[in-house]
């Protein structure tokens, strides 16, 4: 007696060989030397990221890739049609696409993490990375559907034309979206600021990065207000980042008259030094007679800090702007604007 073409005897080995298969599996899963130390571990608390993600890989990929092939294993004991064979290959090229898919994304998504922990140890802030994540995967998973497609007999090649048509439309009616996005790809790839930074772009907008997201970058100004901006621009723009800076230089001009005297003159440079270094932590560069007005005698002076932040040298400018103006009005000078 046989049902379609395979005696009982042929189903009952296909079903040993099924159970026997799948048990093996399951049991290496439980009880294998390296699953259980990698659980052990992850119980713990003492896994690694790598650890973490293999384990991962191990439930979600290769447990449900071999179970499957215990099926397989076990239909290619019976006697099957051409027809059912073909489908049954179809369906391995089904899972063997999910199964590459997966471990691929898996992987990505590991090495993403662990790009992003590294950058926080160093200080950076480079989580909008994962941004990237959802578009990579859909176009992974779009790949291996026309893929199976392709592989069952479908004529994919008018779907792919109708689609690149599509995306041609599309394109055209979103080009400042897409002209964001590219510059988001920039901006990320290039990493010219970080998140906290104090940067200018351009000559008008200067203040601290608060957020980078897909659209725009936000800024927080030193007035207080937040500034928003367009992604395709701040791609283009001249950016400073002051926060990079190992020291900042400050320059200011002042002047005095012009009928001061010479000897009065010779003294001003060692006034502005004194009041610079009673700061302790700026440096005196210099301080230099640069120019003849028409009424006044313009000079110049510099002191550098190793505190980059905008508001760092507030304070002790004032001071030194204080002291400068006491001294000079000792020396009986009145302090008056330099000309350009």
């Amino acid at each position: 007696m046989t049902f379609y073409g395979n005696a009982p005897l042929n189903y009952a080995i296909a079903a040993l060989t099924f159970a026997a298969i799948a048990s093996a599996v399951v049991l290496a899963r439980r009880y294998g030397p390296l699953s259980r130390r990698l659980r052990a571990r992850r119980d713990a608390g003492r896994a690694t990221a790598f650890e973490r993600y293999a384990l991962a890989q191990i439930d979600g990929v290769f447990v449900p890739v071999a179970v499957t092939g215990a099926c397989f294993a076990a239909l290619a004991t019976l006697h099957l049609g051409g027809t059912v064979r073909h489908a049954l290959r179809e369906v391995a090229v089904a899972i063997a696409a999910w199964a590459v898919v997966r471990f691929a994304l898996g992987f990505l998504v590991f090495g993403t993490d662990r790009y992003v922990e590294r950058a926080a140890d160093r200080g950076a802030s480079d989580a909008h990375v994962r941004a990237f994540l959802p578009f990579v995967q859909i176009v992974a998973w779009g790949l291996a559907l026309v893929f199976v497609l392709d592989d069952w007999g479908f004529r994919v090649s008018a779907l792919v034309a109708g689609l690149g048509i599509g995306g041609a439309a599309v394109a055209l009616a979103a080009q400042a979206i897409l002209k964001d996005w590219f510059g988001y790809v920039a901006i990320v790839s290039d990493r010219p600021f970080e998140i906290g930074d104090l940067i200018a772009l351009g000559p008008d907008y200067t203040g601290t990065v608060v957020d980078i997201t897909v659209r725009s970058v936000r800024l927080r100004s030193v007035a207080g207000e937040e500034l928003i901006l367009p992604n395709a621009n701040v791609a283009t723009a001249r950016v400073r980042n002051y926060s990079r800076a190992t020291q900042r230089r400050v320059a200011f001009a002042f002047g005095v008259p012009s009928g001061t005297p010479a000897g009065t003159l010779d003294r001003i440079p060692e006034l502005v030094r004194v009041a610079v270094d009673a700061q302790p932590e700026l440096r005196f560069e210099r301080c230099v007679w640069t120019g003849f007005g028409d009424a006044t005698f313009t000079f110049e002076a510099a002191y550098s800090t190793r505190d980059t932040r905008y508001e760092a040298h507030l304070a002790p400018q004032h001071a030194i702007f204080l002291a400068l103006a006491r001294g000079l009005h000792d020396l009986g000078i009145a302090p008056a604007a330099p000309h350009p």
